[in-house]
């Protein structure tokens, strides 16, 4: 089992006790083999950064490779670790990461719907559901053209409408839906079943599943993407491995199966 969206202390909104050695032993405890560091970051080549994310480069998030190396081979054992990173995507083509540094990471994965960064990533105007599902459709149209992105963190994940969850993933049609994902396996990008989304204020099947979510990522399924599993997690207790057995019994109603690795294909 993998999981390549995990946040250490390095993040800005991660607890503090986050360390690399505490996240990779409490997922090894989990059961995940193979993990993905990937902090938030804005690379200071890039301008615009939030006076939040200015602190969260380059430079900053490599310091993972010095805690890597401090680790003893007992903790670093059990767990084959890559080193990434989690860019923002703002509209209008622009990418926190140049393309250059991009090279500086073992992946790169983005997000397209961090619309709870008001007048920053989306704008502070934007209430009215046809608008929001347009932008958050055209985010991920935009964010699968960038050919560094391995993947897309939580897609169509509803941030910022708190109340609204239900309401704004049933503005996107199904065919809006085929439209974006089969987009995205056309641009050969990783679609991230993202752990949190799973325990996000909606309604639920008798199965505990988050309806809505059911059909976005079985859409998804129908649209042969290739997928990932995130639990964006930003302290231990997020990588519970109760948590993992809901997201794998999740994505096996949705009809997805997960490699053991996602950055090794399989021939």
């Amino acid at each position: 089992m993998h999981d390549i969206h995990c946040h250490t202390h390095l993040s800005s909104c991660a607890k503090r006790e986050a360390t690399l050695k505490t996240m990779l032993a409490a997922l090894k405890k989990s059961g995940v083999t193979v993990c993905g560091i990937a902090n938030h970051l804005w690379d200071s080549a890039v301008p615009g950064a939030s006076p939040w994310y200015a602190p969260q480069d380059i430079n900053h998030n490599l310091t993972l490779r010095e805690e890597y190396a401090a680790l003893t081979p007992e903790e670093r054992a059990g767990i084959k670790l890559y080193f990434g990173c989690e860019t923002e995507y703002v509209g209008q083509g622009r990418i926190s990461l140049k393309a250059e540094s991009a090279k500086l990471f073992d992946y790169v994965l983005v997000s397209a719907h961090h619309f709870h960064m008001k007048n920053f990533v989306r704008p502070l105007e934007l209430e009215d559901t046809r608008g929001i599902c347009r932008l958050m459709l055209d985010r991920f149209l935009e964010c699968c053209n960038i050919d560094f992105v391995f993947g897309i963190v939580h897609p169509f994940m509803v941030l910022g409408y708190p109340g609204r969850i239900d309401e704004i993933l049933k503005g996107f049609s199904d065919a809006d839906l085929r439209r974006a994902f089969s987009y995205a396996a056309e641009k050969d990008k990783s679609v991230e079943i993202n752990i949190c989304t799973l325990y996000q204020d909606t309604k639920m099947t008798s199965d505990g599943f988050p309806e809505e979510y059911l059909r976005v990522f079985s859409i998804a399924a129908e649209c042969k993407c290739k997928f990932h599993l995130g639990s964006d997690a930003h302290d231990t207790e997020r990588v519970a491995s109760e948590r993992f057995a809901h997201a794998l019994k999740f994505a096996q109603k949705c009809g997805i199966i997960f490699p053991e690795d996602p950055f090794v294909r399989e021939k």
